[in-house]
C-alpha cells in the first residue's frame, strides 16, 4: 500500500497509507490536509498544485486532463496538480502554505 507523507512547516509531519492509484488531492483530505480545491478535482482551477519532494517515480505521467490544464497554467518543476496526479508508491510532498 503506498504511503504519502506530508511535511508541514511548523507542525508534525503527517503520514498516511493509500489505496494505489489514489490521487494525491484525495490523500490530502484524508489526511485532513488543506488543500485548494474549488473545481472538486477535475482539473480546472490549478489551486491544488504539490511539490513532490521524494518519490515522483511513484507518481503516474500526467493524463491528458492534467496536461491541459498545465499547458494553460505552468508547473514548476516537481510540482503537479493534486487533483489529477496518482500515486503507485511512497511520495512525500509539500505545498507553499503548509
Amino acid at each position: 500500500m503506498p504511503r504519502v507523507t506530508f511535511l508541514v512547516t511548523n507542525a508534525p509531519t503527517r503520514v498516511i497509507d493509500v489505496a494505489p492509484r489514489a490521487t494525491l488531492l484525495r490523500a490530502a483530505v484524508r489526511a485532513r490536509m488543506p488543500i485548494g480545491r474549488s473545481c472538486r478535482g477535475v482539473a480546472v482551477c490549478a489551486a491544488c498544485r504539490i511539490f513532490i519532494v521524494e518519490g515522483a517515480d511513484a507518481v503516474e505521467p500526467m493524463d491528458e486532463l492534467e496536461a491541459q490544464l498545465a499547458a494553460r497554467i505552468r508547473l514548476a518543476e516537481h510540482e503537479r496538480y493534486a487533483c489529477r496526479a496518482r500515486i503507485t508508491g511512497d511520495v512525500t510532498v509539500t505545498t507553499s502554505y503548509w
